[in-house]
């Protein structure tokens, strides 16, 4: 896949029948593979190419930072997501607060038709854009008559009757319900980081702590996980929290990685979360913990099982 940073560094995608998908698409999740996917489809079937044009920052991010959602994931791995599933074209655009003043005509004319020409632009039903939002599906199939370019309609999907959606998704993830969360992303939430020192306890289970680089953390409480490490993939369990049976005030990232005692320290891991199995708990001291965290290895250990 091919990332352009920006539409006017676009040369000759306007020559090669583009059908493109505009959005976020935070978390890529099925609603949003199944609009991806119907893009390459259609591409295919035209002789044309699949593109998707995003934006970075977050158009919240400069117009009204206080009110910027968590991400689900950095662009780096909604990128890696996007070509997994085969876009041939990711389109980057700098969002800016000039760029933000451009009305919904102007956004499609110039920027959209103008630098990508496509062939056809297919969407979530939802889906609006320009200044304040105010382009909406209806101006967008008004637009496409009178330049020559079909618009294409993707409605809602549901999972257990909840719609899939990002902000769903993100409610998910940040109560804790992260194998709910799962089943709307079609994959497990991933927290990645470097391993930094953090306080030593002496109750048998060595941790791995991670600084985390995301704002979206799971609720406190204990997680069965899958960890990525330079050396391979391992079953752990995670403890996110304040530590309280050691009067913790900070918020920790804790990972204990099963059968694993390689010095990981200043190293890159990827934590995919699979389920909650226990909010956060006060204990009278640390032998207490510990039993509690043999518990929780040994339930653990069961639940991924049954994931394997």
């Amino acid at each position: 896949m091919k990332i352009i940073k920006g539409s006017r560094k676009l040369k000759d995608l306007r020559l090669l029948n583009p059908v493109i998908t505009l959005g976020n698409f935070d978390g890529v999740h099925k609603g949003h593979q199944m609009i991806l996917k119907k893009v390459i489809k259609r591409a295919k079937e035209i002789g044309g190419v699949s593109v998707v044009y995003t934006f970075s920052p977050h158009p919240l991010n400069v117009l009204r930072p206080e009110k910027e959602p968590p991400k689900i994931t950095t662009f780096e791995e909604k990128a890696k997501l996007i070509e997994e599933l085969g876009i041939e074209y990711l389109i980057c655009e700098n969002f800016t607060t000039s760029f933000a003043k451009k009305s919904p005509e102007n956004f499609l004319k110039k920027v959209i038709y103008q630098r990508i020409k496509p062939q056809e632009i297919i969407i979530g039903h939802d889906y609006s854009f320009g200044k304040g939002r105010q382009g909406t599906v209806d101006l967008l199939k008004k637009t496409g008559k009178e330049l020559g370019f079909k618009v294409d309609i993707v409605s809602d999907i549901k999972i257990k009757n909840i719609p899939v959606r990002s902000t769903t998704i993100r409610n998910l993830i940040s109560e804790g319900k992260v194998s709910l969360a799962q089943k709307l992303m079609g994959k497990y939430y991933c927290l990645s980081g470097k391993v930094v020192h953090g306080k030593q306890r002496k109750i048998g289970f060595p941790t791995a702590n991670l600084s985390h680089i995301k704002d979206l953390i799971p609720q406190k409480g204990v997680y069965a996980i899958y960890v990525e490490t330079p050396h391979g993939r391992f079953k752990g369990a995670i403890n996110i929290g304040v530590n309280p049976t050691f009067d913790g005030k900070k918020l920790c990232i804790e990972t204990h990685i099963f059968n694993f005692d390689t010095d990981i320290y200043g190293k890159e891991i990827n934590i995919f979360f699979v389920k909650r199995i226990r909010g956060e708990k006060k204990f009278k001291d640390a032998e207490s913990l510990a039993l509690q965290i043999k518990k929780d290895v040994s339930f653990i250990n069961r639940v991924l099982k049954e994931k394997l």
